[in-house]
């Protein structure tokens, strides 16, 4: 009985290390993207598609700028976990016309990434 629970535990610790490492990569990841701020006014009117991912998080969005706002993001493919509620931030970045929103709350990833993909479609249109 105790070499099984020896055994049950040593499962637990090594799930936990590798939730660990993964979390890590993926804090990685999103703090290696291009935060350079996009003047959404320099953008011409268009229609533009952009892409971003990190190991775990693939986005890809379709932005609509015309007289130098964004009039609408939608969202073509997001490819996540629990980081769903994190679409939601494409109506708040076209309401504000501006990409720099708060993250969603238990969604901070999705979030970013998405907004990387945002960042990613308006650079093409400059």
């Amino acid at each position: 009985m105790k070499k099984v629970l020896i055994g049950i535990a040593a499962v637990i610790v090594l799930f936990f290390i590798l939730f660990l490492a993964i979390a890590c990569k993926e804090y990685m990841e999103v703090n290696a993207i291009d935060k350079t701020p996009v003047n959404i006014s320099e953008v011409e009117d268009g229609v533009y598609e952009g892409y971003s991912e990190t190991s775990l998080v693939k986005v890809r969005v379709r932005v609509t700028v015309t007289d130098g706002k964004i009039e609408n993001i939608e969202i073509l493919e997001h490819q996540c976990g629990k980081g769903k509620p994190a679409n939601a931030i494409a109506e708040e970045m076209a309401r504000r016309n501006d990409i720099e929103v708060d993250a969603v709350s238990g969604a901070t990833v999705s979030s970013e990434v998405i907004k990387d993909a945002v960042r990613n479609a308006l650079r093409d249109g400059k």
